[in-house]
């Protein structure tokens, strides 16, 4: 069939044509950014899930949900480089622009962002802000980033709107700046301003919110974004063809049901490839059952090859160690000796691979998993298992 036409999109953040499986999530923030609006708290959301499960899809959706209701919003990827004080007070200033705000709130808020020592104004009008953290300790950038969303959050409730944050990658945020933006929103959130969080991570982020701020736990809501259910997967992948007027066979939505396992990112891949290598409508199980090699190549070379091509040699072998017992969660000591190393050993590796976000420690006190659905497949493809002498 036509490839111009093709209505998959197996692109990195790119909303598919059926957001299936996500309502209970969507309406979660809708009754969030409501209840902002009437000038009641809500916890904002945190959603955490594997690489290629839709997490940055889902919170694109919550992006144009907040700006339907008349939000201001501001999004970030964040990355192990990122200075997220620096950025927010991008954010604010940008708001604080285009909120109408008369002379007399305006001196307020100025009056109020002089005092700050990390962030300061920059010109004798207007919201001009500068950033520096060089020599601050952990108390004053808590305490000028909590006066910042403060008066921003005033500014917004004084317009009759409020403000949202999107936040990608949340897992790479770092601690000290992580634990200041929870309590600042923390006391916005007591003092009932409209202004929200709302951030994708991997698995382990309740972990390190609950270590950033004993009380955290209570001002986030954690949704599990996982693989889709039988029924959200159909429909994820027969809806976008049936708009069209192409349908699929039963035994071919079967055996792409079976392949792709529910997750977002295979159904997107088999999806193109079924369609571009169907001449006619329905798409048959051999159509299927031929897209299925072509779809695990471009998944390879997109999603797998990538992120092993970052990793050492070293690194590599200590991830095929992982492949070679099978599906996880894995225990470190058994990861250990089945790459010939005594745990003490392979705790470095360990942390380099966490670090650079291709494993992530589980909830479970010593156990680890790849942060990418089915990476022991293609790691058990990809090299040889040695074993250790």
């Amino acid at each position: 069939m036509d490839p111009i036409g093709n209505p998959y999109t197996p692109n990195a953040g790119s909303r598919p044509p059926e957001l299936a499986g996500r309502e209970s999530e969507i309406k979660q923030f809708e009754v969030l950014v409501g209840r902002l609006k009437r000038g009641a708290t809500e916890q904002s959301i945190i959603v955490r899930g594997l690489r290629g499960v839709g997490k940055t899809v889902l919170l694109n959706a919550f992006e144009d949900q907040a700006e339907s209701e008349g939000f201001l919003t501001f999004y970030h990827e964040l990355t192990p480089d990122t200075n997220l004080v620096d950025e927010l007070a991008r954010d604010a200033e940008r708001a604080l622009d285009r909120l109408s705000l008369g002379a007399r709130l305006s001196g307020r808020i100025r009056g109020a962002l002089g005092h700050l020592k990390t962030i300061t104004l920059t010109g004798p009008e207007g919201f001009g802000l500068a950033v520096d953290l060089q020599s601050a300790d952990e108390g004053t950038i808590t305490a000028d980033l909590t006066d910042l969303l403060l008066q921003l959050g005033a500014a917004a409730r004084e317009n009759g709107t409020g403000i949202a944050i999107f936040l990608d990658e949340l897992q790479f945020v770092e601690e000290v700046q992580y634990r200041a933006l929870i309590s600042a929103l923390h006391r916005a959130t007591q003092k009932e301003l409209p202004i929200t969080v709302a951030a994708a991570a991997l698995p382990q982020i309740p972990l390190l919110t609950g270590e950033a701020r004993s009380y955290a736990e209570r001002l986030f809501d954690f949704p599990t974004i996982e693989n889709l259910d039988e029924p959200a997967a159909a429909m994820a992948l027969v809806e976008p063809a049936r708009r069209q007027g192409v349908k699929y066979s039963p035994d071919a939505l079967a055996k792409a049901l079976e392949w792709t396992a529910g997750y977002p990112f295979y159904i997107q891949q088999l999806g193109k490839h079924a369609w571009n290598l169907a001449t006619e409508s329905p798409i048959t199980v051999d159509d299927v059952e031929r897209a299925m090699p072509a779809a695990q190549t471009a998944l390879d070379k997109s999603i797998y090859e990538v992120r092993v091509q970052r990793a050492t040699e070293g690194e590599r072998r200590y991830m095929r160690a992982m492949a070679e017992l099978g599906p996880g969660p894995y225990r470190s000591g058994q990861v250990a000796e089945k790459a010939g190393q005594s745990v003490t050993q392979a705790s470095p590796t360990r942390q380099q691979l966490m670090t650079k976000g291709l494993i992530y420690a589980t909830e479970d006190f010593g156990y680890v998993d790849f942060t990418v659905p089915r990476f022991a497949e293609f790691m058990r493809r990809y090299m040889p298992y040695q074993a250790p002498d």
